[in-house]
């Protein structure tokens, strides 16, 4: 008659197979969140390039340009000085509102293509879905008092499921 394995073994089969299982899990987010961080770093690149080269140069092509407008509507339009001032200024406000809302755009577009490690999260469920199954399947084995024979034996029953085949390499 078997002898029926006691909890060390189990565990014994646990602490061969599961510092292996972290460590292929530890190497899929790495290369599934490097492209992610590549998007993420680029958006914020593009956002910060904005802002500072964009309140440089922008605000003296603005006044620049507010100015020039506040002289059309007093010569050409015939308004006093000061309502072409005004209304050369509020131009001017208005077409930097645009140009905000497309640098905005931009750096929304690029932010946005940042993606959760999908196929890391779909791993790591179906890991702990087999360490589940092989918990329950020693528990059962116990109870048959039946030893398994090693690590395949116990792991070989888990319902893992179908593997997805996700393009997180690029």
């Amino acid at each position: 008659m078997a002898e029926r394995p006691s909890a060390s073994d189990y565990l014994q089969v646990l602490k061969t197979t599961v510092p292996n299982m972290v460590d292929q899990i530890g190497e899929l987010a790495k290369a599934e969140l490097k492209p992610a961080a590549k998007h993420g770093g680029i958006g914020a690149g593009a956002l910060g390039g904005a802002a500072v080269v964009g309140l440089t140069v922008l605000k003296l092509l603005m006044l620049t340009f507010a100015f020039a407008l506040s002289m059309m509507y007093h010569e050409l339009a015939g308004f006093n000085p000061l309502t072409a001032l005004t209304l050369g200024f509020l131009t001017t406000a208005v077409l930097g509102l645009i140009i905000v809302a497309v640098f905005a755009l931009f750096g929304r577009n690029q932010v946005m293509k940042v993606k959760a490690p999908s196929a890391t999260i779909a791993e790591a469920r179906a890991s702990l879905g087999a360490i589940t199954d092989a918990i329950e399947n020693g528990v059962a084995d116990a109870q048959q008092r039946r030893i398994p024979t090693d690590a395949i034996e116990v792991t070989g029953s888990a319902k893992l499921p179908k593997r997805r085949t996700d393009h997180w390499s690029e």
